[in-house]
């Protein structure tokens, strides 16, 4: 990983008896302080927090101390770090956000997490749910299937609210500002030129750093990126443990999980001026990625050749689209608009009038096996049928649903069926109260992350995709590469791959009624498992014709190198 300070040969040694996860944190902090704070020296107090918590690497709490120093911990490490940052622009050691007093500080506390904690450690710790959430909670538990009309009911309101006209974003420019919009003082600070033999770069905005089909696609992007001889510059902005910045993509990147509320001002964003005096940066790509959607602006305002381009996957249920919204809210500033089916296509040209131009469907295929040279996978035990379910176990994915087509095929053929659930998430403590509720602790086998899904693929018969909303999931593509056939809800675009005799009904009652009886049929007669997958097959093959996101990207970037 890049650096951007110098520090003593010793204190390197407390980074070096860090494992490689709390290392490359640390890394990150130190470079995310030592670029907006260029020639300074800082001294860093380290300190382990707990698993209910997510690291502090950038936030303000890092100069006051709110969530260590004040707050009792003992650091695990100290040592100083001088940026090696050339300044062509004016930095200010005072940048705080909303109404925290100037303090100008040269100690930073980073608070680091244990390499086990999870997603699920911090929902467990959160204070009492409102009564609302926990009757919705306590449905979900005990009554999931009548639960789901009212789940239904939400989507079909926010569906049509995702229909409706959507604002344009109105950043925080000084003509904004000045018309009373905010009460801080707008401070512009316009940045300097590069650095001399700047190095070519992308930056590359994510969610997290953390499994995910968005995710999947973000590393593929990094790697892609090198490929084109550019340096990642990849930027995260969603609180998380982080556990993908270990792995091989983010060698050699310059890697920055940002967390909120930066030391931003109004007018000034110091991280990304930092970043575009540093290096030669072509363009940015934002892979579901709020806070540069929300600063896109700035970088066309100062660097209107720099190519912005944005990558969505599902038409989202929440706040008016969730990110196919924002990208429609921030189409100004957007180059591209890359989506992965068809539906989501649709969604933003007819429904939103996004220039046509502008929206390209280039599918996901790239990150499977090659669809032209495929084998149908016979069953490992013909007197079994082992059915999975591959994903993040959140609401999205809707595991509860799969858990109760498990029960009432365990009801109707004991001992017949077995169970995979290959995933973790919010969602964990959750299902595993359902699989004790329903007793089927014999029946469901579940599969952490750090699982190889290829195992899973192996072991299935039949991939079970019993999702809320999707766009045209990855695992399918996965396991129809592998040999498995799928049964997925009628969701997104999931027909562009699933035929009908494959898709299932929506809701919940329905689509375990239809996959029951699905997957009764093709423990008997193998020969239409077979078809249903040559059917599959077929339909991933023709869909693999069209242009896929890596070739894409990889031609986007070479563009961009030259």
């Amino acid at each position: 990983m890049c650096r951007f300070f110098t520090i003593e040969r010793s204190d390197d040694k407390f980074l070096d008896s860090l494992s490689q996860r709390l290392n490359k944190l640390v890394v990150a902090a130190v470079n995310y302080h030592s670029l907006i704070q260029p020639g300074r020296t800082l001294h860093y107090k380290i300190y382990m927090g707990e698993k209910w918590q997510y690291p502090r690497l950038t936030d303000t709490s890092t100069i006051n101390g709110s969530c260590t120093d004040t707050a009792g911990l003992q650091p695990i490490g100290e040592f100083d770090a001088t940026s090696t940052v050339q300044a062509n622009s004016v930095f200010s050691p005072h940048y705080f956000a909303g109404d925290m007093a100037l303090i100008d500080r040269n100690v930073r506390y980073i608070l680091l997490t244990p390499d086990d904690a999870t997603d699920d450690d911090v929902a467990l710790h959160r204070p009492m749910d409102s009564r609302k959430v926990q009757l919705y909670k306590k449905l979900e538990t005990t009554a999931p299937i009548a639960f789901d009309y009212v789940r239904e009911a939400m989507r079909s309101e926010r569906e049509y609210h995702g229909t409706l006209p959507i604002p344009l974003y109105q950043p925080n420019t000084v003509e904004h500002v000045n018309a009373g919009v905010s009460h801080h003082p707008w401070v512009e600070v316009k940045p300097g030129p590069r650095v001399a033999g700047a190095r070519k770069a992308v930056i590359i905005a994510m969610h997290w750093l953390q499994a995910g089909g968005a995710e999947r696609w973000g590393m593929e992007t990094i790697a892609l990126a090198k490929q084109a001889g550019f340096l990642p510059i990849v930027l995260t902005d969603r609180d998380g443990q982080q556990p993908w910045i270990t792995r091989p993509e983010c060698e050699g990147a310059l890697v920055m999980p940002l967390t909120q509320p930066l030391q931003d001002r109004v007018g000034d964003v110091p991280v990304l001026r930092a970043l575009f005096e540093q290096f030669d940066i072509r363009g940015v790509v934002i892979h579901h990625c709020q806070w540069m959607y929300d600063n896109a602006w700035w970088v066309k305002k100062y660097f209107p050749d720099v190519k912005v381009v944005a990558s969505l996957h599902i038409v989202e249920y929440v706040m008016q689209g969730g990110y196919p919204r924002e990208s429609v809210a921030h189409d100004e500033w957007v180059d591209l608009h890359h989506v992965i089916s068809p539906q989501l296509e649709r969604w933003m040209v007819d429904t939103h009038s996004i220039d046509p131009a502008k929206v390209i469907d280039a599918p996901l295929v790239g990150l499977t096996v090659d669809s032209g040279d495929l084998t149908f996978k016979k069953r490992n035990d013909t007197s079994r049928l082992t059915v999975a379910f591959v994903g993040r176990i959140t609401r999205q994915k809707r595991p509860e649903a799969f858990i109760l087509v498990a029960k009432e095929l365990e009801k109707a053929r004991p001992g017949v069926f077995r169970f995979i659930m290959h995933g973790n998430g919010d969602m964990d403590a959750f299902v595993d109260k359902l699989i004790t509720r329903h007793g089927l602790g014999d029946v469901i086998e579940r599969r952490s992350i750090d699982t190889p899904v290829s195992s899973t693929y192996q072991d299935a018969d039949a991939l079970l995709v019993t999702s809320i909303n999707e766009g045209i999931t990855l695992t399918t593509i996965e396991a129809i590469s592998a040999g498995v056939p799928t049964l997925s809800a009628n969701v997104g675009s999931q027909q562009t791959l699933i035929p009908p005799q494959g898709l299932l009904r929506r809701m919940t009652q329905s689509l375990v009624h239809d996959a029951k009886h699905s997957l009764i049929h093709v423990l008997e007669n193998e020969e239409d498992r077979r078809k249903l997958w040559e059917t599959e097959q077929q339909r991933l093959e023709s869909f693999s014709k069209k242009r896929s996101a890596d070739s894409l990207f990889r031609d986007m970037f070479t563009e961009w190198s030259k």
